[in-house]
């Protein structure tokens, strides 16, 4: 029996083995995760849609695998039990009650199974998907290299030192180097030097960002949060329970969602003709959250139905989910508006880069306490600078004040977010 990688939707086309969970021999129940695959947004578990013991495992971590591609092959449990259990059984049954034809029957079936097994094991060619795909651009029988890797597995150098493919090889196919790259020849000129492939994730990020910002016409709308009061509120609940995490960004959430409530040419998509926007009537607010494989945005669905402490729950649950590579596609689907926090890290004001196709990213930089004249005195103040980038087509300069405004006064008169 074999397992192929599964249809993982949203349009993907092929992913990375960035783990593999289990090893040859072991006992697999349904459902079991296998390998943990990474795609151009994030890093997902695959279980298995059946049970038995794994015979073979055709992945090898970094490999690219697309759906239909085989990941396991398995010892049925259901084969294993007809030889070693039920065979016994109805044959003695059928010797004493002469059934000939159910006998006959059951030896059918497990000829079937032996010879099918037997035909399996000797056409696997144990092979991972990078190997496969150099040798079908090299017009490479497999079949013809015999595998120098752990039982038998074909490596790319087994391609590549063929004896039918020696002369055919490109001179740039190398899995560690990339083609001729000017930037490294120039900069290796001056000392050593090192390539250091980007994943997946860093990758799409890069080409989305760069994508964004070179089709969009970005703006942004600088402003200053008085984040005083807030302040004591979370105090407040930290001091009641010692083991509470209490997050700014849960209340920046649900202001951002007022935001677009109140605004909501903050919550539109423009057209792929761009001829006309999308108006959303639903508030679902991204969070960037930075993980040692970059950046990615999980999502808070339907933030306006939802009090601030769920928000802040389910807050800390997606980004622990992201930190260990457990995001799903739909944690990462379906965003309204994006927030980018830099104030654990620090810095005052940046230019964030508008997540299409949002029209719109606020980023947070780090608290800091000011001098603010009130009633004819100057008080301690904490002060909190915030960037709104947003896409100058839709939204002008007078919107994005009126937007800054509003959540500078949620975040400073914190029992609005309340409303």
């Amino acid at each position: 029996m074999n397992f192929n990688l599964p249809d993982i939707g949203e349009g993907i086309k092929d992913v990375s083995v960035t783990d593999i969970l289990v090893k040859e021999n072991q006992q697999l129940n349904k459902n079991d995760n296998v390998i943990i695959v990474e795609s151009e947004k994030t890093s997902m578990e695959i279980p298995v849609d059946l049970s038995g013991k794994i015979k073979k495992i055709h992945v090898e971590i970094g490999a690219k695998i697309s759906p239909g591609d085989l990941i396991l092959s398995l010892y049925s449990n259901s084969v294993k039990n007809i030889k070693k259990g039920k065979a016994t059984t109805i044959k003695k049954k059928s010797l004493e009650t002469s059934d000939q034809n159910n006998h006959k029957d059951i030896i059918e079936v497990i000829e079937y199974h032996e010879k099918d097994s037997n035909l399996e094991s000797e056409s696997i060619i144990y092979a991972s998907p990078s190997v496969r795909k150099l040798a079908r651009e090299l017009s490479c029988n497999l079949n013809e290299i015999k595998g120098s890797g752990k039982n038998g597995r074909i490596t790319l150098e087994d391609v590549k030192n063929s004896k039918n493919n020696l002369s055919n090889i490109p001179v740039n196919i190398d899995n560690n180097t990339d083609n001729v790259d000017e930037i490294y020849n120039l900069c290796s000129t001056w000392g050593l030097c090192e390539k250091i492939r980007l994943n997946n994730i860093k990758i799409t990020t890069g080409k989305r960002l760069h994508q964004s910002w070179s089709s969009i016409p970005h703006v942004t709308q600088f402003d200053e949060c008085d984040m005083t009061e807030l302040d004591k509120i979370r105090n407040i609940i930290k001091n009641k329970d010692k083991n509470s995490k209490v997050s700014f960004v849960s209340f920046f959430i649900k202001a951002a969602a007022i935001g677009l409530r109140d605004l909501p040419l903050f919550n539109t998509s423009l057209s792929e003709s761009k001829d006309y926007i999308i108006q959303k009537n639903y508030y679902n607010i991204g969070v960037a959250v930075d993980t040692d494989r970059g950046l990615v945005v999980p999502i808070i669905k339907n933030v306006d139905k939802k009090s601030i402490k769920q928000i802040n729950t389910e807050l800390l649950l997606l980004i622990n989910k992201a930190k260990n590579k457990r995001l799903t596609i739909d944690d990462m689907s379906g965003g309204c508006f994006t927030i980018t926090s830099l104030g654990g890290i620090g810095g005052k004001f940046f230019t964030p880069i508008i997540n299409p196709p949002e029209v719109a990213i606020l980023g947070i930089s780090k608290m800091d306490i000011k001098p603010v004249f009130i009633k004819n005195k100057f008080k301690a103040r904490k002060i909190l600078p915030i960037s709104l980038s947003y896409d100058h087509r839709i939204i002008d300069g007078a919107a994005a004040a009126t937007f800054t405004n509003l959540f500078s006064k949620l975040i400073s008169l914190p029992k609005l977010l309340n409303g």
